[in-house]
């Protein structure tokens, strides 16, 4: 395999409902270990890219590709165990479930991509078995789990390792937020799709995700993460590349000095042309 096809890349992508082009022939590339920003106004297409590549929607036009395999003819449970794990523009949590099992149930992807590679895909009676005979390789990768979901809740620190066995529904927005990253995170994925993590944070809240997020990479240098937001303070600290999309299509595109304070993208946004840069603290839409 060559490095170009190292990469979750999208080709000549298009989604459009009853004429309207949500999203218009956009081409992109996510390497691993970078991180890549969306940004753009509401419904400029960003949350769509998301839906399309985990498989939630599908194409109206174009291809996306996994590395060397093409994904967007695929559902989305088989998309999420090849490797791609994606949150949700609103919180999606489990609220009867405690915020361990929550993460523990974010295992199973990883678990079922690992057993369907090596031909030891289990049917769910002999799993049933094993858990209530409690089998000597059912506690071995039972431990090999909870090792997994203790690691990613020790990284939320104080905010979610504390509440490991409180039921969901007793944590703060921001906290279900942060559980409904944990669970993907617990997949273990190659590829992290963020689709707005900031929305209804405070300025501590959005400061202690963009240190979440820089740790993600210093602690996964391979991992790739395409994060869809508004916030400018955390576009600009944690990403590699920036991505403007502007009515479906892509406005301009470049490190995020270079594509935020695009004339064109600056022009869009404000209606006028600026001259000095954009404020980290600004939001885009």
């Amino acid at each position: 395999m060559n490095s170009s096809t190292k990469a979750l890349r999208l080709e000549n992508v298009s989604r459009h409902y009853d004429g309207v082009k949500a999203v218009d022939d956009v081409s992109l590339s996510l390497p691993p270990g970078e991180t890549l920003a969306l940004v753009g106004p509401n419904g400029a297409g960003k949350s769509t890219l998301i839906q399309l590549i985990s498989g939630v929607a599908s194409l109206t036009s174009g291809r996306i590709w996994l590395e060397d395999r093409r994904i967007d003819k695929l559902p989305p449970e088989r998309i999420a165990r090849l490797g791609i794990g994606r949150s949700f523009q609103t919180s999606r949590v489990f609220p009867a479930l405690t915020v361990w099992d929550s993460v523990m149930l974010g295992t199973q992807a990883r678990l079922l991509a690992e057993e369907r590679a090596s031909g030891r895909l289990k049917d769910p009676f002999s799993e049933l078995f094993a858990s209530l005979l409690g089998t000597a390789s059912w506690r071995r990768r039972l431990q090999a789990q909870e090792a997994v979901v203790q690691d990613i809740l020790q990284l939320f620190g104080e905010r979610l390792w504390p509440r490991r066995h409180q039921p969901a529904y007793t944590l703060s927005y921001a906290n279900r937020r942060r559980l409904e990253i944990a669970r993907v995170l617990a997949g273990q994925p190659d590829y992290l799709l963020l689709d707005e993590p900031a929305a209804g944070m405070n300025p501590t809240e959005t400061a202690e995700l963009t240190e979440l997020l820089l740790q993600l990479r210093r602690l996964h240098p391979q991992l790739g993460i395409l994060v869809v937001e508004h916030k400018l303070s955390l576009v600009r600290q944690v990403a590699d590349r920036v991505i403007v999309l502007n009515q479906g299509q892509i406005l301009a595109e470049g490190d995020p000095d270079e594509a935020l304070d695009h004339p064109e993208v600056v022009e869009a946004y404000l209606g006028r042309v600026r001259t000095r840069p954009v404020s980290s603290d600004a939001h885009l839409g």
